[in-house]
């Protein structure tokens, strides 16, 4: 069994994603990368960046497919029909400060082999970031991305979808920054953030974990939304929890932009988030590295994730992990 120490990654890498698959035995992980989209794959979670394999799915040719660049958080999901889909943003020309919305679509089996192909701009005329899918039990695939409210600065909304790459009819926004921890200065009134949400199930609960304030700050941290029933696309079918998941701590700071992801074992759940290494007063660019930790639950199936590891501490590998 490979122990490992936090962070994962030797250099900048933020917004991580990671998953694994039964299928092939491989981690899988994506995360911010420039203007190019790299899945990188491993035996080892711990060792997901450095001791393992990496493709470049796309890069963007503005003159083919209107994507020219900065390429943010991109995450990797089974469609309805099982064939790997990558979701993620990218800037257009026309508007350089605007970011939209766009959908790779790969293989169904290993997305290590064959090709993958650019699917389009699920809605090009929302600015819109930070796409996640989930998958309910009957079989409907439902989309949650941060958009830009003139208003309220970044907010979640949540469509579902008529195939893993198309809008369907029905669309909320779901959450916007409201409580004290997810509005600490300078991100209150139209530069509040909520951004990087993921879906998280247990004991019959669905949650979805997002980030509030901004990246390079330190009080970047995660926030749980819970499904109370009926609806996915109904605003009132979502509840707030007052208090953060997830903040800084242990010389770790600005925690945040999750997925989570479930150990080799099947039951385990971990979580990939980024943090920084040094106190950023001034919440200007520096570099976000990815971290892994395992995630408890409370008798409720609630998430209990307590402060990141940091980097001094030896930790197990997920369960099930094979030398």
């Amino acid at each position: 069994m490979k122990k490992f120490r936090n962070p994962v990654s030797p250099f900048d890498a933020p917004d991580p994603f990671m998953t694994y698959d039964p299928k092939t035995g491989y981690y899988y992980a994506l995360f911010t990368r420039g203007s190019k989209l790299e899945l990188f794959r491993s035996r080892h979670a711990g060792s997901i960046v450095t001791d393992g394999d990496s493709r470049i799915l796309y890069t963007p040719n503005g003159e083919r497919d209107g994507i020219w660049g900065d390429i943010w958080a991109p995450e990797m999901h089974r469609g309805s029909n099982g064939k790997w889909y990558v979701y993620t943003s990218g800037r257009i020309k026309p508007e350089p400060s605007q970011k939209r919305l766009f959908i790779m679509e790969g293989p169904a089996d290993d997305p290590f082999e064959g090709e993958w192909i650019f699917r389009g701009k699920p809605s090009p005329d929302i600015f819109s970031i930070d796409p996640t899918v989930y998958t309910a039990p009957d079989g409907v695939q439902y989309l949650c991305s941060s958009r830009v409210d003139p208003q309220y600065g970044q907010v979640l909304d949540i469509c579902d979808l008529v195939n893993p790459y198309t809008y369907g009819n029905n669309w909320a926004t779901i959450a916007k920054a409201e409580l004290d921890w997810e509005l600490v200065p300078p991100y209150v009134g139209r530069s509040a953030i909520v951004e990087g949400a993921f879906f998280l199930e247990r004991e019959g609960r669905l949650f979805i974990i997002s980030s509030a304030n901004g990246c390079w700050s330190d009080d970047y941290c995660l926030g749980v939304l819970e499904h109370t029933g009926g609806s996915l696309t109904d605003a009132a079918n979502w509840k707030k929890h007052d208090k953060p998941l997830f903040v800084h701590g242990n010389e770790l700071y600005g925690p945040g932009h999750a997925s989570f992801f479930r150990a080799p074992d099947g039951e385990e759940v971990w979580c990939a988030y980024h943090g920084m290494k040094e106190h950023n007063a001034t919440c200007t660019g520096a570099p976000r590295f990815f971290n892994i930790q395992r995630v408890d639950f409370d008798e409720t199936g609630y998430p209990v994730m307590g402060l990141p590891t940091g980097y001094e501490v030896e930790l197990e590998p997920p369960k099930g992990e094979i030398d």
